[in-house]
């Protein structure tokens, strides 16, 4: 019995840690070589809500809307003016500049969602 408790909490532990990985912005490159980040938005809000890119450099978001619930439809970039669209299960790219340090903000039409790029 000791040892299916021990590997039942092993078992959830890995899988723990698989849900909690953070987003690797150099996994995939753009065409133009920029950094692609992919965004998931759902019920709950974005998935990662946060990532790491270069300070100063040019990245690629890519945001896919997975469900009609929650106020994911709409993807607002405050501090640089941009509004886009999120149709459903389509992906919608944002190319964006990093600043040179600090955190670049996006939130969903309400600012109920909110995530952020952190430069590094």
């Amino acid at each position: 019995m000791r040892k299916s408790k021990t590997l039942v909490l092993a078992m959830a532990l890995l899988a723990l840690g698989a849900c909690n990985k953070k987003s690797d912005a150099t996994a995939a490159a753009a065409t133009d070589g920029r950094p692609i980040i992919k965004v998931a938005v759902d019920a709950t809000g974005y998935h990662p809500s946060e990532a790491k890119a270069k300070a100063g450099k040019p990245v690629r978001l890519e945001f896919t809307r997975t469900t009609d619930e929650g106020c994911g439809q709409e993807l607002v970039f405050p501090t640089l003016d941009i509004k886009k669209n999120l149709p459903l299960n389509e992906p919608v790219s944002v190319d964006v500049t990093m600043p040179t340090s600090g955190k670049l903000a996006f939130t969903c039409g309400m600012d109920m969602y909110r995530g952020a790029l952190i430069a590094e």
